[in-house]
């Protein structure tokens, strides 16, 4: 029994001398460990200097173009495959098609019918696309970078876009989520909720008297006000600030410029649109409005209405932010003080205008700030 315990322990000592490496393997594993040390300490250096944008909003409300936009002003813009690839041609079809179009387009009817389009599901580019059929059907007929801004395409996925931004000498890096703004599309944005840097959340300023795609008895407007309050008040972003992009005020003031009027919508739910002929807008609100666009400083150039329901609008998304409002979410006492680390910074924008966009994107060099965007205030020199 001694003899066997004496073999046993003579066995475990040299299989424990043999699992000690040798001085070159040693040497070689304290390389690699000082390898992969200088490269994570290297991943964590370019992290820092990253920055996760989250793009969101109801469908229909500009977000990706608001994307195509960063892949012109901070990319390299869409190269001649893109154009080819891009919806607009795909849709096309025959020559005898669009000759047909082109002459349905023309008629008095289809006119009529096209100036009572909030009444029906139609795309807010269709007009844009109708008026220059004759171009389009030239075989030769490339997209401009505004045919591709124009051009309407479903997202129904998470869409990711990168770009970098020179400041103080080196790159800042952006990733930006675009996700589908549809009801049945919202439950995938925790998925990229992690991480995030800010949000940018669109809302279309035109939409108010249209209704949901997907649910024709929800007015638009009033689904982009439960939405953003569902993310203002969403305790896995409390500490994410928020730039409110109060989009697509070129098609507002088309439509408010043939006479349609939010009014409706203070009788239809009083208790989230208050008496809108009462409401005045003050003159700092309407200066920092005509900032936006300077085209419409000149009062003959713009229906008065515009500005007021503009601001309008965006009284009814703060009132969401300073708690004023409730619609689905009941916030408590409690529940409010999550907002002290986050705040909410509104912008009027075109999503097809590059000077508006670029503008309002002067704030994408500045690192996020938990602050209130003093600096993206600056930038953006409202």
């Amino acid at each position: 029994m001694q003899g066997k315990l004496k073999s046993l322990f003579k066995t475990i000592c040299e299989d424990k001398l043999n699992s000690y490496p040798s001085a070159e393997e040693a040497k070689r594993a304290k390389l690699r460990n000082k390898q992969i040390s200088k490269t994570l300490k290297q991943h964590q250096k370019e992290e820092l200097k990253k920055l996760k944008i989250l793009l969101l909003g109801t469908a229909e409300s500009g977000k990706s173009t608001i994307t195509k936009q960063m892949k012109i002003i901070h990319g390299n813009g869409f190269d001649m495959s893109e154009r080819l690839e891009k919806e607009i041609l795909k849709a096309i079809k025959s020559n005898e098609f669009l000759e047909h179009t082109e002459q349905l387009w023309a008629d008095s009817g289809v006119q009529e019918c096209y100036s009572r389009s909030h009444e029906f599901q139609l795309i807010d580019c269709a007009k844009y696309f109708l008026d220059k059929i004759s171009e389009i059907k030239n075989p030769e007929y490339i997209p401009s970078d505004q045919d591709i801004l124009r051009c309407r395409s479903l997202t129904n996925s998470i869409q990711h876009t990168e770009f970098c931004v020179p400041e103080g000498g080196h790159q800042i890096k952006f990733d930006v989520y675009d996700v589908g703004g549809q009801q049945g599309e919202r439950k995938k944005w925790i998925q990229v909720f992690d991480g995030v840097n800010a949000i940018l959340f669109a809302v279309d300023c035109s939409s108010f008297d249209q209704t949901l795609r997907e649910d024709p008895t929800k007015n638009r407007l009033l689904e982009a006000l439960e939405n953003f309050e569902q993310v203002w008040n969403n305790r896995f972003l409390k500490n994410v600030s928020v730039l409110l992009f109060l989009n697509k005020i070129d098609v507002l003031a088309e439509k408010i410029a043939k006479g349609r009027d939010i009014s409706e919508l203070s009788q239809q739910y009083p208790d989230t649109f208050p008496d809108f002929k009462s409401f005045t807008p003050s003159k700092l609100e309407v200066l920092r409005f005509l900032e936006s666009y300077p085209k419409y400083s000149n009062a003959n150039s713009m229906h008065p209405d515009t500005v007021k329901t503009a601001v309008y609008i965006q009284h009814l998304f703060m009132k969401i932010v300073k708690g004023d409002l409730q619609l689905k979410e009941r916030i408590t006492k409690r529940d409010s003080e999550w907002h002290s680390g986050h705040s909410c910074e509104t912008f009027y924008t075109c999503a097809v205008d590059t000077n508006n966009v670029q503008k309002v994107l002067e704030w994408l060099p500045i690192p996020y700030n938990p602050e209130p965007f003093e600096k993206i205030w600056t930038a953006i020199n409202f």
